[in-house]
């Protein structure tokens, strides 16, 4: 049996494609998602094996939705879309797979043929813009609360998880690891429990042993490593 997710912003959508992969008895449609926010909280919870993903979405993008994703974890991607050259020229050109809307049923056959038979690696981060991340999705006991870059004023790294701290105080989990973090945004590494947002930098202090102190705009203390201090001080100008 081949577990799915279903994410696509328009209903008949996803009524249409639940009706055309439900003639198939080894596809089992664990959940449905109308928007990419939802999507990245049952994609973490439930465990899809692959998952049908529209494209153009409101506010999330489909693209989007995948940077927010640790990509060695993934689920395999299929993706839907409306007819749009550049879009399939990039599918095709780098091997994924894709559905053009309304789906048609013996193009989904061949599919999820595919499907069975074979669902190797897939190199997202080829795609322009599932690389970087503009938005960190944030789990609460029932949601997914998205926190732009901007409110973001360190991430750290504890015995509970790694956790996001916004500027106006709030301390939020996310699934994504630090390295994730670190690769996706413009967060600096300071130290190997820690990333933090440049932009809320008021003072380096510098401490015996060759270490160091982040001092927040907000008054927060981060450390500073021997190991990252050289490509702190050259990020920030530092001679």
């Amino acid at each position: 049996m081949i577990t799915v997710l279903i994410v696509d912003d328009e209903p008949l959508a996803r009524k249409e494609l639940r009706r055309v992969l439900s003639k198939a008895d080894d596809i089992v449609i664990v959940a449905e998602c109308s928007n990419a926010i939802d999507a990245v909280g049952v994609i973490n919870r439930e465990k899809p094996e692959v998952v049908f993903l529209d494209i153009q979405m409101p506010r999330v993008s489909g693209i989007e939705m995948l940077s927010m994703l640790d990509h060695e974890k993934m689920p395999h991607v299929v993706f839907l879309t409306a007819y749009d050259e550049y879009a399939v020229q990039a599918f095709e050109q780098h091997a994924f797979d894709y559905l053009l809307k309304p789906v048609n049923q013996a193009r989904l056959d061949k599919t999820l043929e595919r499907l069975r038979r074979d669902r190797g690696p897939q190199n997202i981060a080829q795609l322009p813009g599932a690389r970087q991340l503009r938005q960190l999705p944030c789990f609460g006991q029932h949601h997914v609360q998205l926190v732009r870059m901007e409110e973001v004023e360190y991430v750290a790294s504890g015995v509970s998880g790694v956790c996001v701290f916004t500027i106006d105080g709030s301390e939020l989990p996310t699934e994504l690891p630090l390295h994730i973090l670190q690769e996706r945004t413009s967060l600096l590494r300071c130290h190997r429990q820690y990333l933090v947002n440049t932009d809320f930098i008021e003072k380096i202090n510098f401490l015996e042993n060759g270490l160091a102190e982040i001092k927040t705009r907000r008054g927060q203390n981060i450390p500073v490593s021997r190991r990252f201090f050289p490509q702190i001080k050259e990020r920030l100008g530092i001679l």
